[in-house]
């Protein structure tokens, strides 16, 4: 979880393909589709802008017993790191095998921090 944690703060797409198995799959709920495939989910985060995002702090947590990361994003005219999403993992053999990502929204029913403080260090 702290690999995948920092990996993902830093943006570090190659860090994260490197723990993903090589027929991970990756949804966000409720939109519909699901991406498959290492190279198809990495392609999707770099179309997204993800290598772009700056500013990340992870809270290690977990979700119906799987390990998952809070992710929160800095906001200047806040001066706070506000929610953004919910990465839940599911491990096996040591490799990430799924990824779901879910919206803010579900924050507050699994008792995370609805802001974080600029000075964090999460």
């Amino acid at each position: 979880m702290r690999r995948f944690t920092d990996a993902s703060v830093a943006t570090d797409v190659p860090a994260i393909a490197a723990m993903l198995r090589d027929d991970v799959r990756c949804s966000m709920p409720p939109t519909p589709g699901v991406v498959v495939g290492r190279d198809a989910v990495v392609r999707d985060w770099r179309e997204s802008g993800f290598e772009g995002m700056k500013g990340l702090r992870g809270i290690p947590t977990s979700v119906n017993r799987q390990p998952a990361v809070a992710f929160y994003l800095f906001d200047q005219q806040e001066d706070a790191y506000l929610p953004l999403t919910i990465d839940v993992l599911r491990v096996a053999g040591g490799e990430i095998a799924e990824i779901l990502i879910f919206s803010d929204d579900r924050f507050p029913s699994l008792g995370l921090p609805e802001r974080l403080p600029a000075d964090s260090a999460a």
